[in-house]
């Protein structure tokens, strides 16, 4: 008995020794072409998968896309956006985002919006929609910087806190992932929910699909490790006691 404790508490505390992750995988070869336009060469478009994961205190979105994003190959001009649905009380916005006129929305309501770019040096914006004044978005933090140390392999990160989104341990978001263009009013040429080509031109409209449909990806936010580790031990204490009773 002692021996089957010692293994469920090995097992928690492994889970706690590196930051919980999700990866969600996009089909890849799914941009519109022949054209015209044809965005088929355009793979540092193309959405191969986002890895999600977060601790105490922050989130962070890793999207691998299938070709270099670094300014040594001029495939730095795409944007890598998200669009959230927290699933709260509030209604959101459902028919565009804070970067319009790009056309891009999210039917459900769409409560927060990241919006990163790899050009320049990079950064990305966290945008939350305020209920209270319908067209409002608000961007309290400014920009932000993004990892770009895996941009020869097509991999932007960024980080936002999970306050900046309304995030306690334990909640739900749904969420899509969309890469565009540096035009304002380009669209989505890629997103996770779509395993065919979202647009076929620059500046068509792309709604996210529902959360009733099952369409969109889904994140639960997770304790820290630290905290794993310290209700894997709480469970072993609990367990001894119990045993020392028993016998």
């Amino acid at each position: 008995m002692y021996r089957i404790f010692a293994t469920v508490l090995s097992v928690v505390l492994m889970a706690g020794i590196s930051q919980a992750s999700t990866i969600y995988n996009d089909a890849t070869g799914d941009l519109a072409g022949p054209g015209p336009p044809d965005f088929t060469g355009f793979t540092h478009l193309d959405i191969a998968s986002v890895e999600v994961s977060n601790d105490a205190t922050d989130i962070t979105f890793s999207i691998t896309l299938v070709g270099d994003i670094s300014s040594a190959t001029g495939t730095d001009w795409g944007n890598y956006m998200i669009g959230i649905d927290s699933m709260s009380s509030d209604p959101g916005d459902p028919v565009g985002n804070p970067w319009g006129p790009r056309p891009i929305s999210m039917p459900d309501g769409m409560d927060y919006w990241i919006g990163s770019w790899v050009n320049g040096g990079g950064g990305h914006q966290v945008w939350n929609y305020n209920d209270t004044n319908p067209g409002n978005w608000s961007n309290p933090a400014g920009n932000e910087a993004v990892d770009l140390s895996g941009a020869s392999t097509g991999v932007v990160s960024f980080t936002a806190s999970l306050s900046e989104l309304g995030l306690s341990v334990g909640d739900m978001l749904w969420f899509d992932v969309y890469s565009s263009g540096s035009g304002g009013g380009d669209g989505a040429i890629d997103a996770l929910s779509s395993a065919t080509p979202s647009v076929t031109d620059w500046g068509n409209q792309y709604d996210s699909p529902s959360v009733a449909s099952g369409g969109l990806a889904k994140y639960t936010v997770v304790p820290e490790p630290a905290t794993l580790a310290m209700l894997g031990f709480a469970a072993l204490a609990l367990g001894l006691g119990w045993l020392r009773r028993w016998k």
